[in-house]
């Protein structure tokens, strides 16, 4: 009740503001008042938390969910008359509920993309992850839901024609709204063995030089980019013929005709954020978030302009509203509830047994037996005689008893599959020296600190070399002993690595892997390959795949 209190007052106050001297004039079926508000409403990165349901943990998490996020979204509506409602990208890929749907059962419909039928929502992009299955299986599932899935600086193979819809265009009487999509290139560098040769991307601010124009040219008195980017932090990659992975601020300040920006990808609470375009005029920023945390709010009150007839936007501003409270939306549930319970029964599944406890709480501190297991499996597929791995969620753990499926997917969340790679002891000892960035150095001889700005996904340790890193060390000196079994590692020694996908094209920035020979790609994900090896074993204990090779000064 409180939090629907707040959200009417916050949205009777934009009203009375948007509805002040009004003349109301007839187009069409629609009387517009001269003055209104577009209400745009936005989710973003969902990732497959429609329910508010924890399937790792097999409980509820009442903090996300897009069956809550759709209370909120029916109460915005319920309050304002001209309301848009759009989606920032990334809804194919992050939970077991819609990954089943991608490998396990696609006959099935998408209980995403019946969640945004049901809403009505106007468009929804197409973000990096929605490309982690298959281009082919991707199309499918557009092809089954009346939403507009847009995306502009996604082109066909050696063309300039975008391979998805680049914009749609919605009216009310003869108030136009273009609505432009736009992907990060980074998706060119993560998907890379599933998009190439069919998807070209293009660097989102060039896509949108050439589209914005053509939207205006169609008739939008208002145009809205929703770009699946960052405002901005440049690239975690290093190729370079690539766009930008993060250019929403470049994009709002440097093409003209944008009116207002939705961003997404980072994950992060954008509000109250007002940039200036090229040609001086304000472009409102939000970003909601990420797995229906928040719904975003963005109010645009616009005006007729007397002698040009044209509407004209006099004020921009944008509020994130939190689900935690709300309550979930009845008629959606219902909708989602056959495919909610198929994949929680899916999930827990055991798949092997374990006489003890296995913990990744200090998987990125020390040596662990439940990293080592990704590090076994790796080399096990690969013939590898190194192995990089990194502790994805450090919040898992499991045992003593079942090993169930949804451990494993808590463990390894990614779609990645797996390349083979042949290394010099340099590139190896660069390697960790790159990614001990994790780590600051300790004020005044003290514990050291992890670094704020070096996402633990790009924390990797490595099994199969013995080493030591002193992180009281600058980055460049902290690995102080490097040994492969027993002997000293020379620059000019030869090894076979196993990397995930994700890494061997560039993800991360690990450019001394740039000219590595690639021996062998896998195309099966890493996941795939842990559940077949602990189903093969039936029962497992640390000692099967723990070899204790690394350790870090000081300790952590």
């Amino acid at each position: 009740m409180y939090l629907k209190n707040i959200l009417l007052l916050l949205l009777c106050a934009a009203l009375v503001i948007g509805c002040a001297d009004i003349n109301d004039r007839p187009v069409g079926d629609i009387i517009l008042p001269d003055t209104l508000d577009l209400v745009i409403i936005s989710t973003t990165d969902t990732h497959g938390w429609i329910m508010p349901w924890d399937y790792y943990a097999d409980q509820p998490n009442e903090g996300f969910g897009f069956v809550k996020a759709a209370t909120i979204i029916d109460s915005i509506r319920s309050e304002h008359e001209f309301t848009i409602l759009v989606d920032g990208g990334d809804w194919f890929q992050g939970s077991p509920l819609v990954e089943y749907f991608a490998t396990v059962d696609t006959t099935l419909p998408h209980p995403f993309l019946q969640a945004v039928d049901y809403m009505e929502y106007d468009a929804v992009v197409l973000g990096n992850h929605e490309f982690d299955f298959s281009v082919d299986l991707l199309n499918k599932r557009i092809d089954e839901t009346k939403t507009p899935i847009i995306g502009a600086n996604m082109y066909r193979h050696g063309t300039d024609t975008p391979y998805f819809t680049p914009y749609v265009i919605t009216s009310f009487g003869d108030l136009n709204i273009g609505i432009l999509g736009l992907n990060t290139p980074g998706t060119a560098v993560w998907n890379r063995p599933r998009v190439e040769g069919r998807i070209v991307f293009i660097d989102g601010v060039e896509a949108a030089t050439r589209f914005v124009p053509e939207v205006i040219e169609e008739g939008a008195d208002v145009v809205i980019t929703i770009a699946h980017t960052g405002l901005e932090g440049g690239s975690s990659y290093a190729v370079v013929e690539i766009g930008d992975e993060n250019y929403g601020r470049a994009l709002g300040e440097t093409v003209e005709g944008i009116d207002h920006l939705i961003l997404g990808h980072h994950h992060r609470l954008i509000e109250n954020k007002i940039i200036t375009g090229p040609d001086g005029r304000d472009v409102g920023v939000i970003m909601a978030g990420g797995r229906a945390s928040h719904v975003g709010v963005s109010t645009l009150t616009l005006t007729v302009d007397e002698e040009s007839n044209r509407w004209n936007i006099i004020g921009q501003t944008t509020t994130l509203l939190p689900v935690h409270d709300a309550e979930p939306h009845p008629e959606l549930t219902a909708l989602i509830a056959d495919a909610h319970e198929r994949v929680r029964e899916h999930v827990n599944q055991p798949v092997a047994q374990t006489p003890v406890r296995w913990s990744a709480e200090r998987g990125r501190a020390e040596d662990t037996p439940i990293i080592d297991l990704i590090q076994h499996v790796q080399k096990k597929a690969t013939g590898a005689q190194l192995s990089a791995a990194a502790a994805f969620d450090t919040r898992i753990e499991f045992g003593p008893g079942d090993i169930a499926l949804r451990h494993v997917a808590q463990l390894y969340p990614f779609e990645n599959t797996l390349f083979l790679m042949e290394v010099n002891g340099k590139q190896v000892r660069e390697y960790l020296e790159y990614t001990s960035q994790y780590y600051l150095q300790p004020d005044n001889g003290q514990q050291a600190r992890v670094n704020p700005n070096w996402p633990g996904y790009n924390f990797d340790m490595l099994a199969g070399v013995e080493y030591t890193i002193d992180l009281r060390k600058p980055v460049g000196e902290r690995v102080v002993t490097l040994t492969f079994e027993g002997a000293p590692v020379s620059d000019n020694d030869v090894f076979t690595m196993a990397v995930n996908s994700y890494r061997a094209v560039g993800g991360g920035g690990f450019e001394m892997l740039a000219d590595a020979k690639v021996l062998k790609e896998i195309d099966y994900s890493v996941r795939g390959m842990i559940l077949d090896y602990l189903r093969e074993k039936g029962e497992i204990a640390p000692e099967d795949v723990f070899r204790k090779n690394w350790r870090m000064i000081p300790e952590m």
